[in-house]
Parts: structure tokens; sequence; C-alpha cells
């Protein structure tokens, strides 16, 4: 390690665009010079967009000790590269400004050129490109580099120009794992120089939490841009007594008479007066958190640089402020790797492993970009060597361990995290004890985003302390001022939300005593399900996903705490039925669940309560195609509203209806249709004939009997429904749009599309206009619109809206969502009819995926998908690929609709003639012979299917006879 008073030496590459392969080769056999800090590299690559170019290239040409020429035929017919920077480079090399090296990549004539004079390498002067082996070149030109860079003089605070500065007290040597913040140091470059040319600058003030890596920025600066001073001072600003002796230090720096005087008042004064009579100075005030102390420190014209680090963020007109981020994932993985040294310095992220990669993304974001922190876990994993995968193992188990230590040599930062961050919340404590427990509320909520709502709704189950903050906004901002204060928060104030890391929060929960604890997360339950958003509508997604994150963490506090009450059980239903909406079904059912199991014990298992947690587990199961278990628990709801509620309360109406839809999914027409008529008569009577939940029941028994044939009464009742939307809610409501899609849907049905597409135009308008272009309804209508051109010849146009649908879903539910996979079976029918069946197997596979992995391999989406994907391959002429899709997709359709639905007849028809046509008779027989089991069963019915059946009587029996005949002949 460098003593405090040594730089790397700034190397400058001058080189042509076409040699910028051969540089990168260069610059990583130059990475342990890097990291031993002899240098420090530069090439135009660095420059950022919207700077200006040619001023920076200067700028770097003009400081850099050692200049390297990359000499190729490129470079000299490079006007710039040879009339511009090697001219320059000579002239610094001749006055013994520079050392300039001439290094040959390729061959190219280059006796009689201005640099012929000097030493090339590589050694012979053999272009690296000529040597059998790169490495080999590449290794003796680093040889020499090393070899020059020994007998340059050692850069010390005594040095030349080109060198750190004579007054320089930079307590800190210069940190050679650095990285991540170029864009903050160019800022803070950009705005002092800026300031440079008026008579006054401005000071600039870094500002961010403890352990951001302020005085690290600060350093870093001062490092890299030590040519532009003449002093470079550092004053420790984190209380009275450490700025006065920090001036007292600067006064002896600067040699002042004052300094002897020993009044410290003389010699603050002096100090400030010479800070207001020179230039080229730099000043930085490290850990200035306390503003008020500034004022008698600071000159009252400053003519050269002032730099505050500080944890406040409101600077009024004191300094410019420039917050500080954490660090991106990848620049803190790239950190993490280096400072363990798994990768070395100036190794960019990609030469890591791609296991040590992803490890490190994993851990940077646990530390939540935490530069401390991933400073902290990088010397760990350098001193014991345990590796990243057992590193995040112990952390998780060992978390609050992890974050006491502090194993780092050097001084700049000897605090661990969870020391930086307790004595902030000590600071916080001791000025506003409601800001206190503002923050610890917020300990228990999910991290970064905190809705102010929470808050507010949540008052009257926070405490003495808090409550009066949700109604006071003056006594809110005072405890708000002082959070931000100490970074510890920070606030959005358009979008009314708080901002606390999540290092801040495991800090704070790790200290709390045991009875606090559960105090705290008690509370933070309440006030999650008091701020849970009023309705469940689409037009509320926004504000559920922004509440989403807390109620899921107070899902586990619940589960942590065995909390039994009516909050508990809001935060779990809403967020699991919210879940349920979105089509993450995975994440919803434990939810669920658990609100079930809370509601039965706390209300008793016979509760109205407990039968709207049947109610809603059934619906997800449904959706799941679990119909079985949907069944039961729809029939247990019913059972306890019509006992508790009576036989004729819409919420009995409400389980008489989804009930019937479980029994229709299971092909009980004969149940569901009963079901569904009481549950119209109830709303009939109980909310009118003209109420929009009559509405759904009318919508819902017309689907049944379409699915049954009765297709002259579905259409009266569709119709019936649609004229109740557009009495009671307007033509261009988004329900009236649903009874115009639902009637539509029939029409498709009959494939009867011109009556179709003038309803589902109308529709699509309606939902367009009213919900947007990327609601779901009006992605529902796009699809079938789409369906309408594809069967009518118009594949074009169907494949536009397709697109239109599947861009929509996409962005709005995600590529996972079962929507997403219905519209891609749909594009894929579209692209099997236009003759394009590769596209159509890609379509229908993607669509198989999403089914399997969001529904389940056993749902009926997954059934279909199987089913289309097969047909692909059959009319590929690929039987062998398609038997076993069909075999999967019947088994499907056994389990979930039982061995004899009508529609099974068609997969079994179309299995048993595969195993025909490929001589397995023993195979196909059984299949044949189910189908007419099937046909004999639903004879007398009116299903729509069972015409199919009747019509193929006569050619399966035919069949059977071939099957046994040959049987007879092959035995």
């Amino acid at each position: 390690m460098l003593s405090p008073g040594h730089v790397p030496i700034e190397v400058f590459y001058c080189y042509a665009r076409e040699d910028e392969p051969l540089l990168r080769e260069l610059e990583k056999h130059l990475s342990l010079l890097h990291r031993q800090g002899l240098i420090s590299s530069w090439s135009d690559r660095q420059i950022l967009p919207g700077a200006d170019w040619t001023k920076t290239i200067d700028h770097h040409l003009e400081t850099a000790s050692l200049i390297l020429l990359l000499i190729s035929a490129d470079f000299l017919a490079s006007d710039y590269c040879y009339g511009i920077e090697m001219a320059r480079a000579l002239q610094r090399h001749e006055a013994k400004e520079a050392l300039v090296i001439p290094i040959l990549l390729r061959p190219v004539d280059w006796q009689g050129a201005p640099f012929a004079h000097l030493q090339v390498l590589p050694s012979g002067a053999i272009p690296i490109t000529s040597w059998t082996l790169l490495d080999t070149a590449f290794t003796d030109v680093v040889a020499g580099i090393r070899r020059s860079i020994e007998e340059l003089p050692l850069l010390t605070s005594s040095a030349s120009r080109n060198t750190l500065p004579s007054i320089w007290n930079i307590p800190s040597p210069h940190n050679i794992f650095f990285l991540g913040r170029e864009d903050l140091l160019a800022r803070l470059y950009a705005q002092l120089q800026a300031d440079q040319r008026t008579a006054l600058t401005q000071p600039q003030a870094i500002c961010g939490l403890g352990g951001i890596g302020k005085t690290r920025i600060a350093v870093e600066y001062a490092y890299r841009y030590h040519q532009e001073y003449q002093v470079v001072l550092w004053a420790h600003a984190e209380s009275l007594e450490s700025l006065t002796a920090s001036y007292s230090e600067i006064a002896t720096l600067l040699k002042l008479p004052e300094r002897q005087a020993g009044e410290q008042e003389v010699m603050i004064q002096a100090v400030r007066s010479w800070l207001q009579t020179h230039h080229q100075w730099l000043l930085i005030l490290d850990n200035a958190d306390d503003l008020d102390l500034l004022p008698p420190f600071l000159p009252i014209a400053i003519k050269g640089h002032l730099l505050l680090t500080t944890r406040a963020q409101a600077l009024g007109q004191l300094a410019n402020r420039i917050e500080i981020p954490t660090l991106s994932l990848e620049d803190g993985a790239l950190l993490l790797l280096r400072r363990a040294a798994l990768l070395p310095p100036d190794t960019p992220f990609e030469r890591a492993s791609l296991e040590d990669r992803q490890r490190a993304l994993h851990i940077t974001e646990e530390l939540g970009g935490l530069p401390l922190a991933l400073d902290q876990a990088g010397a760990y994993l350098e001193e014991t060597g345990c590796g990243l995968d057992t590193y995040q193992h112990l952390y998780q188990q060992h978390r609050g361990v992890f974050l006491q230590e502090r194993r780092s040599r050097l001084q700049d930062h000897p605090a661990s995290v969870a020391t930086t961050l307790t004595l902030s919340f000590q600071w916080v404590e001791q000025r506003n004890a409601a800001a206190a427990e503002l923050l610890q509320l917020c300990a228990y909520l999910a991290p970064n985003v905190v809705p102010e709502n929470i808050l507010r709704k949540g008052a009257p189950h926070l405490g003495s302390l808090l409550k009066p903050l949700a109604t006071d906004l003056f006594q809110f901002n005072q405890a708000i001022e002082v959070l931000r204060a100490s970074s510890l928060l920070s606030r959005n104030p358009r979008a009314s939300t708080l901002s606390v890391h999540r290092l801040v929060q495991v800090v704070l929960r790790d200290r709390m005593e045991t009875a606090a604890d559960g105090i705290w997360k008690q509370r933070a339950v309440r006030a999650v399900s008091a701020a849970c958003p009023e309705t469940q509508d689409m037009t509320q997604w926004d504000a559920y996903e922004q509440w989403l994150p807390h109620a899921l963490m107070c899902a586990t506090w619940i589960k942590q705490e065995q909390v039994i009450s009516h909050a508990a059980v809001c935060v779990l239903h809403e967020a699991g039925y919210y879940l349920y909406t979105r089509a993450r079904y995975t994440e919803a059912e434990p939810l669920l669940v658990h609100a079930l199991a809370i509601n039965e014990q706390l209300l008793g298992p016979d509760h109205p309560g407990t039968a709207q947690s049947l109610h809603t587990l059934a619906l997800l199961y449904r959706f799941q195609g679990r119909y079985a278990e949907a069944e039961s628990l729809h029939r247990r709801a019913l059972t306890i509203r019509e006992q508790q509620l009576g036989t004729h309360h819409p919420e009995t109406a409400q389980s008489l209806h989804h009930l019937a839809h479980v029994c229709y999914n299971l092909t009980k027409d004969t149940e569901a249709e009963p079901l569904l008529l009481r549950a119209l008569a109830i709303r009939e009577q109980q909310l009118g004939v003209n109420h929009a939940e009559t509405a759904q029941s009318l919508s819902n028994l017309a689907f049944l009997y379409h699915n049954q044939g009765k297709y002259t009464e579905a259409e009266r009742l569709h119709r019936r429904a649609l004229t109740i939307r557009e009495q009671i809610l307007g033509a261009s409501h988004p329900d009236t749009a649903v009874g115009l899609c639902n009637l539509a849907v029939l029409y498709l049905l009959q494939r009867n599309y011109t009556e179709a597409k003038p309803l589902l135009a109308r529709a699509l308008r309606i939902n367009e206009q009213q919900l947007g272009a990327n609601h779901p309804d009006t992605i529902t209508c796009l699809d079938n619109l789409a369906i309408v051109y594809m069967n009518s010849g118009k594949g074009a146009e169907a494949e536009s809206l397709h697109v239109r649908a599947l861009t929509c879903a996409e962005q709005l539910l995600g590529k996972g969502h079962p929507l997403t996979a219905q519209i891609l079976n749909n594009m894929a029918n579209n692209a099997l009819l236009q003759g394009d069946d590769a596209k159509a197997e890609s379509l229908m596979r993607r669509a198989l995926i999403i089914a399997e992995q969001q529904l389940g391999p056993n749902h009926p989406l997954s059934a279909q998908s199987l089913d289309n994907l097969a047909m692909v391959y059959i009319k590929q002429g690929k039987d062998a690929e398609a038997e076993p899709l069909l075999v999967r997709a019947l088994a499907i359709k056994e389990h979930i609709l039982g061995a004899n639905h009508p529609t099974i007849a068609l997969n079994l028809s179309i299995l048993g003639i595969r195993y025909f046509r490929q001589g397995k008779y023993a195979q196909a027989e059984p299949l044949l012979r189910r189908i007419l089991t099937i046909g004999e069963q639903q004879y007398s019915s009116k299903h729509p299917h069972t015409w199919m059946i009747r019509k193929g009587f006569i050619g399966i029996l035919f069949v059977i006879q071939l099957c046994r005949w040959r049987r007879k002949l092959d035995d």
C-alpha cells in the first residue's frame, strides 16, 4: 500500500480508433501496475456524453506524466493523432514535463517519424502483432513501462507541478478500489470549473446517508484534480472542537503568523482572511452535519473551491447540493469482487465468472448498494477466503454481527455500518422523539418507497407520539426535517412518499428489544391494514402496487408473531386477492390460506367473514384449474351464508353464482343451472331487475345456455344483460363494453362473424376511451376482434390486432400472464391458417410454457396449448412429436372434467385415429369405444358437441371393426 503522500502516475494513451482492440489487451496487461497504485490510466473512451471532448483530451494530455504512443499505419494516417496529440506529447517530452514511449502495434514504416529518436517497445522494435504469442509481446511492453516508471521521480508532496500540491493534508491514501462515481465527479468538476469563470465560487456539498461514500468521493476528487490547485486542505467538521483543531493545523500548513498567537478566534479569522484573498485552493469540510457550526469558519468571499460532505439534505443558500445515491447493482458487485480480491483492480465485471457475478449481484442487492457495507463484506471475504456463497449464507444467519464488524485497515471510515447508522439514529432521538418513532415504523415496512398514506390512515394505531403527526402537518414536517438532516430518510413531496435504506431498517430492527420489536410489528400491521386501497378494481392497480410490498412485509410479521387480528386478516386477504387478480397465483395462495386460518380461529368456522375467505380462496383455485377444491370451498361458503345471512341475501347469491361457475367447469350443467337461476332470482328481488349484479347473473346463465347449444335462449339473456348495463350505466360505460363482448363471444361460437364484428368494434372504442389502450378489457377486445378477422380470411388484419394485444398485455401484465398465453395461442392459430407452421409452433410453445408455469401443468389452458401444438405437429406429419402431447392433454381433461366429458371425445378421436394409422390397433380400439360411450350418454342432450359424436357413430364403429379384423390378421 502506498503511503498517504503518494499518487499514481497518470498515463495517457494516444491511439487510432482502429487499434482499440489492442489497447484493451494492453490495459489488461497493465492491471497489476494499477493494482499496485503505480499508474492511473486515461483514454478518450472515458469521456462522458455531452462533455467537450477536445477540451477534455487536451486537459489529460497536459497533466499526464507518461504518454504512450500506440503506433500503426492508422495512427500515422490520422491527422489528429499525428499532427496534434503526438506533436504536443513530444513537446512535453522535450520540456521534461512527461515521458513519451512509442509502442509498435502493427508493422509500418516508422523510420524518420518525429518519435524515431526515442526508444520504442517491444524489445527489438518488433511490432506486437508480429510476435508468435501476443501475451509474450504485451508482457515485454509492460516490463519496459515498469522500468521507465521506476526511473521517474517519485510522486510525493514535494514533487513538481504534475504531482500533489506542496500544501496538502488529505488524510487518506488514494483508494484503488474507488469506482462507480464517474458521473458525480464529472458533475462536481464541471460545476466548480464553471464557477471559476466568475469572481466568486459557490460551495458544493456532497450529501447522503452515512456509509454512502461521501468522504471517499471527496478524497477521490482531491487526488484526481489536484493539478487544478496550489493548495488542498482538509478539515474535520463533525464538531466545534474538530473544526477548531483542523483550522489550527491549516494555519500551521499555511505558515500564518497568527498560528503562534494562541487564541483560537484570531487563528480562525486568519485562515478565513487567507481563503478570501487567495485563489487556486480547495478546502474540504468533512462530516459537516451540523450546518450551524460552519458560518464562523467560512470565508465571506470564496475565491477558491469549497467542498462539504454532509448528511444534511436542506442546505439553503449555504452550498449547491449533490445527492449521492447508492451504487448500482453492477457497480456494487464489481466493488465487492475487487475488494475481496476475487477480481484484480481495473478488471471489468464481465471478466469474473458467471457464478461470481450472479452471487455478487445478489449480495449487493441484500446490502442495498451501500459502499461501506460492500467494503466490509469484501474485507471479510478477502481475509477469510470463504467464498461468495458461504458469505451470503453466513450474512443471512448472522446479519447483526456482520454489520457490526469493520475490517478495513484504512482510517477514512473506521466505524462499521451498524455503528455509523446507530450514531445517526441516536442523534435523531436527541432532537425529536416523534421523528425517531417515525423511522422505527418505516423500519418495519418494505425498504425504499413508503407511502405517507400509511402514516396518515394508520395514525390511530401508532401510539401517542406518532398519532399527532398524521393530522398536524407542522409537526410532521418538523419530524421529516430532523430525519432529512441525518439522511436517514428522504421524501418525495410530489408522490407523497418516504424512502428509507434497507440497512437503516436492518440496524434499527436489530437494536430493538424483543418486547418493542413485537409492538412495532403489530403497529405496522395495523397501519398497513388501515391504508389498504378502498377498491380492488383495475383503476386502483397503481395504488395497490405501491401498497403491496408493505403488505407482504407485514405478512412476514404476522407469521412470525402469530398475529390473530382483523388487521392481519385484512392485510393477508387484500394482498392475496390483488395477487390473484394479477394472475400471481403462487404468491397469492399462502396469503389467502393464512387469512382463512386466522378468520376460522378469530371468528369461528361458521362466521360470514370466514365465508368471505373461503369464497376468495375458491376463486383462486378455480383459476388454477383446481375445480374440485374450489367446489368444496364454495359449498362451505354457501352453507355459512345461507345459515348466517339467509337464503335471500346478496352474498348468498354471490356464492350461488360462483358455485355454479365451478359446476359449469366440471360439466355439471344440471347442477349449475338451478344455482344460477337461484342467484338471479335473489338479485332481482333484493337488488332489482336492473342492477349490475343482476346483469352479471344473466350473462353467466347465458354462457351456460350457449355451451348447451341453447343459442336462442343465450342470446336473449345476453341482450337483456346488455340492455340493463346500457340503461343504468350508460352506453359508454366499461361494463356495457363487457356486455357487448359477451354477446359477441356467443356469435363467435356460432361462427357468425358478421354480427360479432360491430359489437367488438364498439366495445373496443368504449374501452380505449374509458379505460385506455393498456387495460385488460381493451386487450381482450383486440384479441377477439382479431379472431373475427382471422376467420374471415383477413390474416394480415388479424395479425396486426394480435400484435397490438400482445404488446399491451406484456407491458401491462407481463410476459408470463395467462392472458398473454391466450393471445399467443390465437396468434399461432392465425399463423397456422397462413401456412407459417414454424411461427405457429414457436408461439404455441411460448403459450404452453406460460400456462404450465403460471397455472400449473394440469390447467385447461395447458391442455388447450398442448392440443394446439399437437395439431401443428400433425399438420407437419410429425406424429411421434404429437402423440405425447395429445396423451398429456387427454389426461389433464380427464382429471379435471371426468372420463366422459363431451369435449374429451374429440381428443379420443384424434388420438385413436393416430394409433390406427400407426397400426396400434390394441391401443386405438378402447379409445374409440369410449367415444361411443360418451355419445350414448350425451345422445339425448342438447350439448353442442353431441352432433359431432352422432355424425361419427357409423365411422367409429367401422374403424373399430377394422381394428379387430387387422388384429386377427396380425395374430
